[in-house]
């Protein structure tokens, strides 16, 4: 394309691309998620429309997506080969760093091409070297990783976007079901049926704001928790780590609301916000409070439980192809912490839980130091406890009582679960 027949604002649009993808990489190197930063960066600056902003979060996530092949060339040449390697159409602003940079777009990618063989090409197009693939990712992850098959399958699942997963209530689910399908939403089947996604952010923002008290974003490896939980109306559970509440409200809701459900975090802000999304639902008769299970000095809840469910802090390994800048502001020495502390809570919350009891692990990693390591480090200082084996709720097959949900096999977050049962 001839640089006549680009728009006249392609050059400056590019330019203030690559202006915010300096900010943003700087923010990233100093630990801030590159989200945070590009919100800032736009919010509430009206020369940017819609199609603008798009464009400035899709090329800077491009461009940290694939920051281990292109991360040690110049922004701008950087910029280009990231955006070849997603294998997209290219935007007027992109075509004009490649005119700027005297270059030719390659032919696109074709469907399941080997890394190698897109890098080849893309190299050979440009006259520019990329990081080997097996640096594509930080090295410290792919051994962390060893024990879940090929190298190559795995580093596939980080390049590939999952949808956004809804949670319906199911109590609006038969009245939905046919909306949500009419609008394109992939439902997850039988064997999850509140699940529904969608590809489109903005069809998942309208469904929000017309059935905000049925609807909550829950991703579907995390949906899996909560069923592998079980919980049965009149028990008494705990959820130790709750969060903003999303497993809490699927707990109730898979309890057909009765239950009596306990739930902590260490942060006031989350529980909150857990009150207000339990309100929305119709749910009001949560106990909650702020409880850090890191603290020598713990008081326990004075109640013994059927249940307990710990979602605990982690790496965030699994949730990488959502947040592509993380890998990049993630150290191995994270995932030796998160054990730590890991270990620590199951171990704080084991004497809460009656005998026959369940008591669930649950992190969105697939490091097996924060997984498999975890479990066994558990057993081995806490024997009134061992593995109970249960069946994968995506597939029907008896796990040994851990199971990894992959991304490439849920196009979803990757996802640990240990279920153990007090002796």
């Amino acid at each position: 394309m001839s640089e006549s027949t680009l728009p006249s604002w392609a050059p400056r649009q590019a330019a203030v691309v690559l202006a915010m993808l300096e900010t943003t990489e700087e923010g990233v190197r100093e630990g801030q998620p590159a989200d945070r930063i590009i919100n800032n960066l736009i919010a509430g600056n009206k020369k940017y429309g819609s199609r603008d902003r798009r464009l400035i979060r899709d090329t800077i996530f491009s461009w940290f997506r694939w920051h281990g092949a292109v991360g040690d060339l110049p922004l701008a040449r950087g910029v280009c080969a990231a955006w070849a390697l997603e294998n997209r159409e290219w935007p007027p602003a992109l075509l004009a760093m490649l005119e700027e940079l005297d270059w030719t777009a390659p032919p696109p990618a074709q469907a399941h091409e080997p890394f190698a063989d897109r890098k080849a090409k893309i190299e050979s197009a440009f006259g520019i070297e990329l990081s080997p693939v097996e640096e594509w990712l930080p090295r410290w992850w792919k051994e962390q990783t060893d024990h879940l098959g090929n190298y190559q399958d795995r580093l596939a699942e980080h390049f590939q976007r999952p949808p956004t997963w809804l949670r319906v209530d199911q109590n609006a689910r038969a009245n939905l079901h046919p909306q949500l399908i009419e609008d394109g939403a992939e439902w997850a089947g039988e064997a999850s049926p509140e699940s529904y996604a969608f590809e489109d952010a903005g069809k998942v923002s309208r469904w929000l704001q017309t059935q905000k008290e049925h609807l909550e974003i829950q991703d579907l490896s995390s949906q899996q928790v909560v069923r592998i939980c079980n919980p049965q109306a009149g028990q008494k559970w705990w959820d130790a780590c709750c969060g903003n509440g999303g497993k809490s409200l699927q707990l109730l809701d898979q309890a057909e609301r009765n239950l009596d459900l306990t739930c902590t975090d260490r942060r006031e802000e989350v529980l909150s916000e857990l009150t207000r999304r339990g309100r929305r639902h119709g749910l009001s008769k949560v106990r909650r409070y702020a409880l850090d299970l890191l603290k020598s000095d713990i008081q326990l809840p004075n109640v013994s439980f059927d249940g307990i469910l710990v979602d605990a802090p982690c790496s965030g390994t699994g949730t990488w192809s959502r947040n592509p800048d993380a890998p990049w502001r993630t150290e191995a020495s994270d995932v030796n912490q998160g054990h730590r502390r890991q270990v620590k809570m199951l171990q704080t919350v084991g004497p809460a839980l009656n005998t026959g009891g369940t008591l669930i692990y649950a992190v969105c990693s697939l490091c097996k130091t924060e997984t498999i390591e975890v479990v066994s480090e558990f057993l081995e200082s806490t024997p009134d406890y061992e593995l109970s084996p249960f069946e994968n709720p995506l597939t029907g097959e008896t796990t040994d009582g851990t199971l990894s949900f992959l991304p490439n096999q849920t196009r979803a977050d990757g996802m640990f679960v240990a279920k153990f049962v007090k002796k």
